[in-house]
């Protein structure tokens, strides 16, 4: 397929509409990935992180590894997080999945 387009552009050595072209499908293609995968994991991510930020002593999470329980204290980067009565586990802020 390639060789289709080289063979192509061989045929319009003085012409430079070929380069226009390419560079038009170019810029096309970089538009689409954009809109469809960058953009949207940009506000995912955007999202996840207010979410974090905005963690609250006393709130149910849920992390990434499926362990639920109550947010206790936040140090830093971590979280504190009550599982059973005496059981307390330190989790990075960026393993909480979601706020219950």
């Amino acid at each position: 397929m390639f060789s289709n387009f080289i063979a192509y552009g061989a045929g319009e050595a003085g012409n430079s509409s070929g380069i226009i072209g390419v560079v038009i499908t170019i810029a096309l293609w970089i538009g689409i990935f954009y809109l469809f995968l960058i953009r949207p994991n940009k506000k995912k991510q955007k999202k996840h992180t207010e979410m974090i930020n905005s963690l609250q002593p006393g709130q149910e999470i849920l992390t990434t590894g499926g362990v639920k329980g109550e947010v206790i204290s936040i140090i830093d980067n971590y979280i504190v997080v009550k599982v059973d009565k005496g059981v307390k586990l330190h989790f990075a802020k960026d393993s909480i999945r979601t706020v219950l």
